[in-house]
């Protein structure tokens, strides 16, 4: 199908499967009806499952919007406790179009509690609620991690797949020019066939220097390379390493629960000029879920600073991960510096990625797809450094060829049958979609006008915004919940916290106020580290830092306890 004939289909409301091989043009299409959505005023969520595949389309995260957390499939009590939440019945009242782009990274659990929060939000039984899905993607991608054989994997075997009546377009005429070797490559791959020149451009790109690049990422099949090549690369860096332990709270079973649905690793060691990437989303802070970049210092409170490949300079400050009950209620939380090193990142985690240049190894490839994934990293074979190739590493799974063909016989159909449909009557069916979701250029010259307001408000300097966050406190919410709510960093919450108490230092916090053993705890540590005089352990305010209160107290209290406990000290 072609771009333009997507575009129709598009247009007229239709559930749509958007899909084809690399340099198709899906995210060009995807833009264009975005655009034409904006333009007359129509409410467009743009998701994805991963941090960066969010940030290639300018959305955010399919968990940071439906308030789903590291959840992958919801209970009944879930959606119960997501229905009080104000702020999503706000969102979902507005919602009339929903894109989800890599869908192929979307567990079959996720898609099907999906549907249920729309249809709770939307009072309508029709899957997704009646809203208008834009699914974008490639299937011939990895899909995610499943620890039972038995479960399915795809969002296609799902039953909620063919209850929305999807209609595929499947775009057919490549319009990447970067390498034409490395496309049909990728196209054989698709089609379960590999020539045997393909398989000497392979040969000739064996452990082929790169020229031009001194350090490329690397990537392998097993974590155990991975953690063996970074730890490796860490050692060879003169200079000491700064090492960070997760704090933790709840049940061990809990908290394994956060380590294994995250990227997060319990221990963190650092030096100046280790490569890492980022592992949690933090978009007020410039960061997203894989975003690389090298640490350069070390700030007073031992706070990796991280330079991205854009040049942006970043505090890596601790972030926390939660995972709640049925009912809402934290069961355990982690709080860690979301960084990984990243001289090496196995495949899995490379999806989404766009890298100039890769050390690709598959020699041990495991998985069907992990070559396909690996080698649609890189725009050009000539960005290639292979150092090994197994039998498995070129294979796809049978039940993506075999859905494949289904996808493309499908669009086939539907590409001649919006062909023979006269220009007025496709017209006709745009306006009736239009109608139906109230929209008209008027509508979406207010909306661009609105956004635009915004957009100056957030620019204008000294905005109040610890106004706002005041508010909640006011109603005794959690730092956690205000965070979500205002769709901050809990980092920041403390900030205007603190604006909050110097503009009214009266202002009543008594609710967020730990325990007194607590408290006499952190004020026996203050006085005990002050009195040793150290100056490392201050700040450039001369007040006691967090870390050396932290070990002080052999690790027992929590930071944010700890922070807590500070603001009733006298």
């Amino acid at each position: 199908m072609t771009q333009e004939s997507a575009l129709n289909v598009m247009k007229t409301g239709k559930n749509i499967f958007l899909t084809g091989a690399p340099g198709a043009g899906k995210t060009y299409v995807l833009n264009q009806y975005i655009d034409w959505l904006k333009e007359y005023g129509i409410e467009v969520a743009v998701t994805a499952p991963t941090g960066i595949a969010a940030s290639h389309i300018g959305g955010t995260t399919i968990q940071s919007f439906f308030g789903t957390g590291i959840k992958e499939s919801l209970s009944p009590w879930d959606i119960e406790s997501l229905s009080e939440k104000k702020y999503l019945w706000d969102r979902m009242k507005q919602l009339q179009v929903l894109v989800i782009d890599e869908v192929s990274m979307l567990s079959p659990g996720l898609f099907e509690s999906i549907d249920q929060i729309l249809k709770t939000f939307k009072f309508n039984h029709e899957p997704f609620g009646g809203v208008q899905v834009i699914l974008v993607g490639d299937f011939f991608q990895l899909p995610p991690i499943s620890k039972n054989e038995s479960e399915k994997r795809f969002v296609f075997q799902s039953p909620i797949w063919d209850h929305l009546d999807i209609q595929t377009c499947y775009l057919n005429t490549s319009y990447r020019q970067d390498d034409e070797i490395l496309l049909n490559i990728l196209n054989e791959i698709r089609v379960g066939n590999v020539s045997e020149d393909s398989m000497n451009h392979f040969r000739s790109r064996y452990n082929k220097a790169i020229e031009g690049i001194d350090s490329i990422t690397k990537l392998y099949t097993h974590n155990a390379n991975v953690d063996d090549i970074n730890a490796r690369e860490l050692a060879a860096i003169d200079g000491p390493p700064h090492s960070y332990e997760a704090s933790t709270t709840g049940q061990k079973k809990w908290v394994e629960k956060i380590f294994n649905n995250s990227l997060l690793i319990p221990k963190l060691e650092l030096k100046k000029g280790a490569l890492v990437f980022f592992v949690k989303n933090n978009y007020e802070a410039g960061y997203i879920n894989g975003t690389l970049g090298t640490v350069i210092d070390f700030d007073t409170f031992d706070t990796p600073i991280v330079e991205t490949k854009e040049g942006k300079r970043i505090k890596a400050e601790r972030l926390e991960w939660t995972y709640s009950d049925n009912d809402g209620k934290a069961m355990a939380t982690v709080k860690q510096i979301p960084l990984r090193l990243a001289w090496a990142i196995t495949i899995h985690k490379s999806q989404g990625m766009t890298l100039d240049a890769a050390e690709i190894d598959l020699s041990q490839a495991f998985e069907e797809g992990q070559g396909y994934v690996a080698l649609s990293r890189i725009a050009s074979l000539d960005g290639l450094r292979l150092m090994g190739l197994n039998g498995m590493a070129l294979r796809v799974n049978s039940e993506v060829l075999q859905k494949n063909e289904q996808l493309i016989n499908h669009s086939e159909e539907l590409w001649e049958h919006i062909e023979n449909i006269d220009t007025e009557k496709l017209e006709e069916a745009h306006a009736s979609f239009l109608a139906q979701l109230g929209g008209s250029v008027s509508k979406g010259r207010k909306k661009k006008d609105e956004e635009k307001e915004a957009l100056e408000k957030a620019r204008t300097p000294k905005t109040k915004s610890h106004l706002e966050t005041k508010q909640f406190f006011e109603r005794e919410l959690s730092i956690p919940d205000i965070a979500e709510i205002r769709d901050l960093t809990e980092a920041t919450i403390w900030k205007h916290l603190s604006y909050i108490i110097e503009d009214d230092p009266e202002f009543d916090i008594t609710y967020l106020q730990p325990d007194t053993e607590i408290i006499e705890a952190v004020e026996k540590a203050v006085l005990a580290i002050t009195k040793r005089g150290n100056d490392d352990d201050l700040n450039q305010n001369g007040e006691v830092k967090l870390k050396p209160i932290y070990e002080e107290l052999n690790e027992a209290v929590d930071y944010e306890d700890i922070k807590k406990a500070l603001l009733f000290l006298e």
